[in-house]
């Protein structure tokens, strides 16, 4: 076979190709030098055709939507939140005020009774016993005295015989109004008007000096007692208006004023008691012990700059809101240090740093930055 002069140089070059293609897949370092070399001249390409093109042409900054408040005077009032519980002026549990066992029950449980009204009876037979034979001695000594008496003023018998007739029987009537007096200890009786709540021991138990006997309570008087941190001794002061409420008798805040505060403070509780008074009729309902939820006002101005605590941020030095600004005839958020007075209920007095119509940023606030371009949202 005869091959022309062209064809062992074509030959031989279809040879190395295939060669060079074997061996080169084979070699990771010159495939990476490659692709380094064009990714180079593509970056230049595209930053000679980014100058060319101007930057009029280079995509808009997108603006941050935002919300904003805009801040106006309001009333701005803070409370002091504790517990407290009902208690009333006549409110006691009548004891006995001598030992002996019980011979009778003279109420029941919710009757009425009158001030003075025995309530029980404790068993003194024996001191009735003495007081019969007092009695008797008493009756005799007073006939002795008259008699001496009626001789003495005839000039009959001597003077040391009519003193001590008058002795004896001033003595024996002494002893007797003090027996009579001890036997009134065997008496339990009410010492006010009102209903008896509950009558505690039964018929024939044994009882001592300050035993239990009838719960009495009057029905009127009602007051709420709470019992005050010392932190709070000089916001707290008699006149004060409070929200009470009380679950036993629905959600309502029934109306209220702080009548006393006390001067002393609990050694144990580091608290003092504040005593309050319904306003109203609600009075009426309450019964003793019942669990009240106290709000009593310990801060009111009229026309304060409030926002929302939660959008007060912090730096090392400062307490700052962002509000919205011009810019550039563009909208955008400014940075505005704040002083801040009293917090309630998510809520934050700013006492310097807002005005009225201040646009403060409400939401989208969290990731700004001073001069940021924003749009305010609808």
């Amino acid at each position: 076979m005869r091959f022309s002069k062209s064809q062992p140089a074509a030959l031989f070059l279809a040879g190395t190709l295939l060669l060079a293609s074997c061996g080169g897949s084979n070699d990771p370092k010159a495939e990476l030098a490659k692709l380094k070399k064009e990714q180079g001249a593509n970056q230049a390409k595209i930053a000679e055709l980014e100058a060319k093109m101007g930057a009029s042409d280079q995509p808009a900054i997108t603006a941050t939507p935002v919300s904003v408040m805009n801040v106006q005077p309001e009333s701005f009032k803070s409370y002091l939140e504790v517990q407290g519980r009902v208690d009333f002026d006549q409110n006691a549990t009548v004891s006995a005020r001598a030992a002996g066992s019980l011979t009778s029950l003279r109420v029941q449980r919710g009757d009425r009774v009158s001030k003075g009204q025995v309530l029980a009876t404790i068993d003194a037979s024996i001191l009735d016993a003495s007081i019969a034979e007092l009695r008797t001695r008493m009756e005799l000594a007073q006939t002795v005295y008259q008699k001496q008496k009626g001789l003495w003023e005839q000039q009959i018998g001597t003077e040391i015989q009519y003193l001590q007739a008058k002795n004896n029987y001033d003595a024996l009537r002494r002893n007797l109004a003090t027996l009579n007096q001890q036997r009134a200890l065997y008496n339990v009786v009410a010492p006010f008007a009102g209903t008896a709540d509950e009558v505690i021991p039964k018929l024939g138990e044994m009882v001592a000096p300050g035993t239990p006997v009838v719960r009495l309570t009057s029905g009127s008087g009602g007051k709420i007692l709470a019992d005050v941190s010392e932190a709070y001794g000089n916001s707290i002061k008699a006149g004060d208006k409070a929200l009470v409420t009380i679950p036993d008798m629905g959600t309502e805040e029934i109306p209220a004023t702080v009548r006393v505060v006390s001067r002393s403070i609990n050694a144990t509780s580091r608290t003092f008691t504040t005593e309050l008074r319904l306003n109203g009729g609600k009075a009426a309902e309450l019964r003793p012990n019942m669990v009240a939820t106290v709000r009593i006002l310990n801060y009111n101005r009229p026309n304060a700059t409030v926002i929302p605590v939660d959008l007060v941020q912090k730096d090392e030095q400062n307490s700052y809101v962002f509000v919205v600004g011009q810019q550039g005839g563009k909208a955008v958020a400014q940075k505005r240090i704040i002083k801040t007075g009293n917090t309630y209920n998510g809520k934050v007095e700013v006492t310097s740093g807002l005005t009225a119509n201040d646009k403060v940023i409400s939401a989208g606030y969290q990731n700004l930055n001073e001069g940021q371009i924003v749009t305010v949202a609808s």
